[in-house]
């Protein structure tokens, strides 16, 4: 209403200006400015023949100067003048004609002036010369008793031809007075007479030679055009005068119609107003329901904001007189309705899953450009629309007009919010649409508040979760650093004794067993520092379906025969970077993991394939962000967990065995592994309907080369070298004694680092290699080698550890030499061939 408002507005105005301009055309010519022009033009002409008849006055003689000449030609030039101001009869610039007209008759005045201006002069020189004549002649006459009759003769004939001259100034006139003033010039005067003699036919040769020339100027005088001019300006004056009176009038009648057609839009719009003034009521009303209901999000409980989204939705839908009313979101997937709210009118048929999975697919992704507004889409009648799947879908779901606003960010869509009529068709203006539009934004900051609030939630209790794994990691690796001195001593002892003892002896047997349990005992500990992600990452570009097939042969050995292996490989390009043994041991701990839980029989699913997210989603254990991943998935049909299970199933020492069925260290593993790997764990589980296990990584774009463990090599030994050794552990250092001693070198053992220190300083050159404890009381290994290099930079240094974490700050082994100033770390518990390799490796070079 308000929009079609503004559309007349600007009608009106337009309106009302050409209303103004019609008012200023339909003005007649000015009565005042028209009998003015009229009487400028009468002057004119007055003046005209007044010059003329003092012209004739002047050239008869019967004027006494030349004022009356000067006055009209004076006045002739202001009356033209006159005229180039006053303009045309209509008002405005006068007419092209008109102009015209008045420039030709200034350039007559203009004519006349110099005309006069010569007229002046030259009447004067023949008046004077006619007075003369006149006189002169006169006295002559008076003396002719004193002349001879031969000049009396003569004078007579001057006079008379003279006067026959100036009557006609013809040739022959002029002939008669010329030879007359000839004759005049040789005839003899007294010498009294004779000076006014020769006057007088200086005089008459003057009229002789002026008369012609002022009558040719009388003459043309008479002739001027500019009565002539003055009369065509007058009638072209008329002219324009009436058909600017007509078109006045025309222009009075159009005012009068303009004037109609304004009263009959000023009471349109004085009805609009009305009835517009009778919406804006209900939209301001529409408004407050808004502003209340975004009011009542604000310190609504999270709990409380799903009931409070439907009551907000009937409020609105019964205030827009709407049938139905719905939010339908889309789960994280991208694919289908996860979540909806709705509400329909009574008596109105509510919306079947499948049209809310077509709604929802056309709020995301149908473009409609004829019918979207404010970013929205409004269709007033569904069966205008012309055929296709949107009216298909549409009128499958009873739906006569639809209005679907989108939820969401900008490029980030999570669902629609939609209204629709099933009864009539209704179209919406675009103001309702926009209300409209502002309340979807309402619901959104509603609904992703209650999602940041339970995302919050979740978030704190996985970081608790972290948090009580990370301190069990640390006590673990703290444990396992002690357990792997002791390991030392047993696999150090066993070694030795296995070396001395007859292969097939009932001693060799036992020696053996006991160094398999040691082995065992070393295997728990690398899975306690594998799960503090303790160990040493060894990462290298792993081809996962080679891995998995391995995995599968190996299980498919140790399973049950009543456990079947489905494997399941939709991408055999999967690839990640990592270490492939410890990702083949995530695959068996979860395969056997799932044998168990079937307590011997059923079917265990092995599946490896790619995904992609388009957005980061929220995952049991964890958060995938957007990306390409690779997933490896363990499904079993076993009992299934329930979520306090979930919540604890990667906690170390963690079980659900019966005593003694399990250390609860498998599944820890595995999360550390996967954590170590930057993956994510997702467990989807329920009792009764068996579990899922999926590991998400980052696929690996590039490929690369898998390295294999490589071939044996002989055990090197020594020639007689001094290694300085030294353990806080006593009986590791008689342990290592011995295996130095069995290897070929010559072994100096201390069981502290100041009394080595103090040994080497005393000779130096004694030693040609030191291998140290990292950590041990009043003076670390660390501290020893800065010692030892100050005093022989040279000399190799070679620490021991039992924890592969250096200082808790997870380095690798070369950098942690570096920060040492050793050359090596060796990672406990040892061995014989470890050792024989290191010491190969730094003393081959050295001389004995």
């Amino acid at each position: 209403m308000i929009g079609r408002i503004g559309r007349t507005a600007p009608f009106i105005a337009a309106l009302l200006l050409v209303l103004t301009w019609l008012l200023v055309r339909s003005a007649s010519p000015d009565p005042a400015l028209h009998e003015r022009t009229l009487h400028e033009v009468r002057s004119l002409l007055l003046h005209d023949a007044a010059l003329h008849r003092d012209v004739l006055r002047a050239r008869a003689g019967l004027l006494r100067n030349y004022d009356p000449l000067v006055q009209s030609i004076e006045s002739l030039r202001d009356t033209t003048a006159a005229l180039h101001v006053l303009g045309n009869p209509g008002g405005g610039h006068p007419g092209t004609a008109i102009i015209r007209q008045l420039d030709r008759l200034a350039e007559a005045v203009k004519e006349q002036e110099g005309l006069i201006e010569t007229f002046k002069s030259d009447n004067a020189v023949l008046q004077n010369s006619l007075r003369y004549l006149n006189h002169a002649t006169h006295q002559l006459g008076q003396s002719a008793d004193s002349l001879e009759n031969a000049s009396t003769g003569a004078i007579g004939l001057l006079a008379s031809a003279m006067l026959r001259f100036t009557g006609d100034p013809s040739g022959e006139a002029a002939a008669d007075v010329t030879a007359a003033l000839d004759r005049m010039s040789r005839l003899p005067f007294p010498p009294a007479r004779e000076r006014e003699a020769r006057a007088l036919v200086m005089h008459g040769r003057l009229v002789v030679a002026a008369l012609p020339n002022v009558d040719g100027i009388v003459g043309r005088l008479l002739a001027s055009p500019t009565a002539e001019r003055a009369r065509t300006l007058q009638d072209l004056y008329l002219d324009e005068h009436g058909r600017a009176a007509e078109r006045a009038g025309m222009f009075r009648l159009l005012l009068y119609l303009a004037a109609v057609v304004l009263v009959a839009c000023l009471g349109h719009l004085f009805y609009r107003l009305r009835v517009n003034a009778r919406t804006l009521r209900e939209r301001l009303a529409f408004e407050n329901l808004i502003a209340e209901i975004s009011a009542g999000f604000i310190n609504l409980p999270t709990d409380r904001i799903a009931q409070g989204v439907e009551q907000s939705l009937a409020r609105l839908a019964e205030g827009a007189g709407l049938d139905r009313a719905y939010i339908l979101l889309r789960n994280a997937a991208g694919a289908g309705v996860e979540r909806s709210h709705r509400w329909s009118r009574h008596g109105t048929a509510e919306l079947s899953p499948a049209c809310d999975e077509q709604l929802l697919a056309a709020g995301l992704h149908w473009r409609l450009p004829d019918h979207e507004s404010q970013g929205c889409v409004h269709v007033p009648s569904v069966s205008a629309l012309p055929s296709g799947p949107e009216r298909t879908a549409l009128l499958s779901c009873g739906i006569c007009s639809w209005t679907c606003v989108p939820l969401g960010r900008p490029g980030s869509r999570i669902g629609l919010l939609g209204f629709d009529m099933t009864r009539r068709e209704k179209r919406m203006a675009d103001d309702d649409i926009a209300l409209l539009r502002m309340v979807g934004e309402i619901f959104v900051n509603a609904i992703d508040r209650q999602h940041g609030e339970t995302e919050r939630e979740a978030l704190e209790m996985r970081l608790r979760r972290a948090q009580r794994l990370e301190a069990v990691g640390t006590l673990a690796g703290g444990i396992a650093h002690n357990f792997n001195n002791i390991l030392s001593a047993i696999l150090g002892y066993t070694e030795m004794a296995l070396a001395q003892l007859p292969r097939h002896s009932r001693t060799f047997r036992h020696v053996q067993e006991a160094r398999n349990a040691g082995e065992r005992a070393r295997d728990i500990v690398d899975q306690i520092l594998t799960f503090g992600r303790r160990v040493e990452r060894r990462r290298q570009h792993v081809s996962m379906k080679p891995m998995v097939d391995e995995a599968a042969s190996l299980l498919r050995a140790s399973l049950p025969a009543t456990i079947e292996l489905h494997v399941e490989i939709s991408d055999e390009d999967a690839a990640v970077i990592g270490d492939a043994a410890q990702l083949q041991q995530v695959v068996v701990n979860f395969c056997t993991n799932a044998a168990h839980a079937m307590h011997g029989r059923g079917v265990v699913a092995l599946g490896l394939d790619t995904v992609t997210f388009a957005d980061a989603v929220a995952l049991s254990h964890g958060t995938v962000g957007p990306g390409r991943y690779v997933r490896l998935q363990v499904r079993d049909s076993g009992h299934g967990m329930d979520r306090a299970t979930i919540e604890r199933i990667f906690e170390p020492f963690f079980t659900t065995k019966v005593a003694g069925g399990g250390t609860g260290l498998g599944l820890a593993t595995v999360h550390g592994i996967v954590a170590d790997h930057g993956g994510v764990l997702n467990v989807r589980s329920q009792p009764g309907a068996g579990s899922r296990f999926e590991v998400y990584i980052a696929h690996a774009d590039s490929p690369g080369t898998q390295q294999h463990g490589a071939m044996p090599v002989p055990l090197p030994t020594g020639r007689g070298q001094t290694i300085l050794l030294v353990d806080d552990e006593r009986p590791l250092v008689a342990l290592g004694e011995e295996m130095l001693a069995a290897l070929g070198y010559e072994p100096v053992g201390f069981d502290s680092g100041r009394a080595a220190l103090a040994a080497f300083t005393t000779d130096p050159q004694r030693f040609d290699l030191v291998l140290a404890d990292e950590l041990m009381p009043a003076m670390t290994g660390p501290e020893l080698a800065l010692e030892v290099h100050r005093i022989r930079p040279e000399i190799p240094f070679v620490l021991m550890s039992g924890d592969a974490r250096p200082n808790g700050d997870g380095a690798n082994r070369i950098d942690r030499a570096l920060a040492a100033d050793a050359c090596a770390v060796l990672r406990k518990p040892l061995s014989s061939s470890d050792i024989a390799q290191m010491l190969a490796r730094h003393l081959s070079a050295r001389p004995v």
